[in-house]
C-alpha cells in the first residue's frame, strides 16, 4: 500500500493502525478505538477470576501399579470416627452393594500408571482436609486390593508431591499446611529413626528361638509405642502453639491419635476464634466425651464383666456371644477388618494359639468393621479363618457396644465367670497368658 510521507502502519494486540497526520488521526481512532479496547481484554490474564488449583503427583510404586487415586471429602462434622465410617455402601435387601466410589464425595480422582505414578488436579479454593482411597487396585497375584482407610492430607493450592513406602506409609510435601500440620513431626530425624526402628524389630529372623523371638517383639512394641508418642506430642505441640489458628484447626481435625492435649488445644482455639461455632461444638463434646471415657475405662477394665451380644456369620447363621461361653473355657473377642495391616499381620500366631489350645477350651470370636461385605468374604477366604467369624460394620451391635473406635482391638474373657481377664493381647503376649490359664 502506498502512503503520504505523513502517514505510516503499525500492529499492536493484532489490530493494525494507520497513522495520520494530527488532524485526521482523532477522527481516525474513534474508528478503530472499540476494537482496539476488545482485543486487550481478550489478551488480559483471566487467572484472578479462577480458583487455585493443587496439582498432586504421586508416587504409589512401593504398593500400587494399577487402580484409581480418589480423593474425597469427609462426612460433614466426622471427627476420628469419619476416617474408620467413611463408605458405607447401603442397597436393598439382596442387591449386591454400590461401589465404595459411589457413596463418596469424590473431589478428583487419577489413574495409577503401570510405574505407580499419577498426577491429580483438584480445586483448593480452601484449605482443609481430605482423605484418598486407592480403588480398583489389584495385587500381582490378582486379589483385588482393599482400600486403606484414615489417610489424610491437606488439600491446599499449589504444586504438590505424594511418595508412599511399602508399609503404607506416605508423605505429601510441598504445601505450607500439610508442612506445618503433618511434616513437622513425620519427617523429624527421631521420628523417622523410630519408625525405622519399629519396621526392622518387626521383621522375622531366621533361625532366631522362640526366646530372641519373644524378646525381639517386646522391642517392637515398645519401638511402635516410641511412633506413637512421638506422632502425639507434635499433634499437642502444634494444637496448643501454633501462632495461626487455621493450622491449629486442621491439626485438631486430622488427628486420629488423641489424648489429655486435646482438651488444652479446643480451649486455647476457642480463646482465638470465640465466635466459631465448630470450634464450641467440639469443645463442648470434647469435655463430655472425657467424661464418658474415663467412665469406660472402668466398665471395660480388667475384672469387670463382658458385654454380650448376637451377631451373624458370613453364611447368616446368629451367634451369641453368651452360647459361646458356654463351650469355652477362655474366648478371645477381637475386632478386626480387611484394610487393617495390623489385624491381618496377628492372624497367622492367632491360628497358632487357636490350635494349640482350641481342645482345652481355647474359642476365638473375631468381628469385622468392615462396611463392605465383598471385601470381608475376601479377607477372610484369604487368610482362611478356622474360628467363629462374625459381622459387620462400625455401627453394629458389638462395636457400639464395646466403643470400637479403632482396631485391632480384643479382650480374653473366662467362660465361666464373663469377667475380662487381659486386653489387647499381641504375639507371644497372648501365648503366655493362654500357657499361665491353661496349662
Amino acid at each position: 500500500m502506498v502512503m503520504s510521507r505523513f502517514q505510516f502502519q503499525s500492529t499492536w494486540c493484532g489490530v493494525t493502525v494507520r497513522h495520520q497526520p494530527w488532524n485526521r488521526r482523532v477522527v481516525d481512532m474513534r474508528s478503530w478505538a472499540p476494537g482496539l479496547i476488545l482485543a486487550l481484554l481478550a489478551t488480559a490474564p483471566a487467572l484472578a477470576d479462577e480458583p487455585p488449583v493443587m496439582v498432586l503427583e504421586g508416587d504409589v510404586a512401593a504398593l500400587y501399579a494399577n487402580g484409581d487415586f480418589v480423593v474425597w471429602n469427609p462426612k460433614a462434622g466426622g471427627g476420628r470416627g469419619s476416617m474408620m465410617v467413611a463408605a458405607t455402601p447401603v442397597g436393598k435387601p439382596g442387591d449386591k452393594p454400590p461401589s465404595i466410589e459411589s457413596t463418596l464425595d469424590v473431589v478428583a480422582k487419577a489413574p495409577i500408571g503401570s510405574d505407580g505414578k499419577f498426577r491429580l488436579e483438584a480445586v483448593a479454593d480452601n484449605p482443609r482436609r481430605v482423605y484418598f482411597y486407592v480403588l480398583n487396585a489389584v495385587s500381582p497375584q490378582g486379589h483385588r486390593m482393599a482400600p486403606v482407610k484414615g489417610n489424610a492430607f491437606i488439600l491446599e493450592p499449589g504444586d504438590l508431591t505424594l511418595t508412599m513406602s511399602k508399609r503404607g506409609r506416605f508423605v505429601v510435601e510441598g504445601g505450607k499446611y500439610n508442612d506445618a500440620v503433618y511434616n513437622t513431626w513425620r519427617l523429624s530425624d527421631e521420628y523417622k529413626a523410630a519408625e525405622a526402628d519399629q519396621a526392622r524389630l518387626y521383621t522375622p529372623v531366621d533361625g532366631e528361638s522362640e526366646q530372641d523371638k519373644r524378646r525381639r517383639l517386646d522391642m517392637a512394641a515398645e519401638a511402635q509405642q516410641r511412633v506413637l508418642t512421638l506422632e502425639s506430642e507434635g499433634r499437642a505441640r502444634i494444637a496448643t502453639t501454633h501462632p495461626e489458628a487455621i493450622v491449629r484447626r486442621l491439626t485438631i481435625e486430622t488427628t486420629w491419635l488423641s489424648g489429655p492435649w486435646m482438651l488444652d488445644a479446643l480451649r486455647g482455639l476457642a480463646e482465638l476464634t470465640p465466635e466459631d461455632p465448630w470450634v464450641l461444638e467440639r469443645l463442648a463434646a470434647a469435655e463430655a466425651g472425657a467424661a464418658k471415657r474415663a467412665e469406660e475405662r472402668k466398665r471395660f477394665a480388667i475384672g469387670q464383666d463382658i458385654r454380650d451380644f448376637t451377631a451373624d456369620t458370613l453364611e447368616g447363621d446368629a451367634v451369641r456371644l453368651a452360647d459361646v461361653r458356654a463351650d469355652s473355657r477362655l474366648v478371645l473377642l477381637e475386632f478386626w477388618a480387611s484394610w487393617c495391616g495390623p489385624c491381618r499381620v496377628e492372624i497367622p500366631h492367632m491360628k497358632e494359639a487357636y490350635d494349640r489350645y482350641r481342645e482345652k477350651g481355647f474359642e476365638i470370636v473375631s468381628f469385622t468393621i468392615d462396611d463392605d461385605r465383598e471385601a470381608w468374604e475376601e479377607a477372610s477366604a484369604e487368610e482362611g479363618l478356622p474360628w467363629i467369624n462374625l459381622g459387620m460394620g462400625p455401627e453394629a451391635e458389638a462395636p457400639v457396644a464395646y466403643n470400637v473406635t479403632g482396631v485391632p482391638k480384643n479382650y480374653l474373657v473366662d467362660s465361666r465367670t464373663g469377667d475380662i481377664v487381659a486386653k489387647d493381647l499381641r504375639g507371644h503376649k497372648l501365648d503366655e497368658k493362654l500357657e499361665e490359664l491353661l496349662n
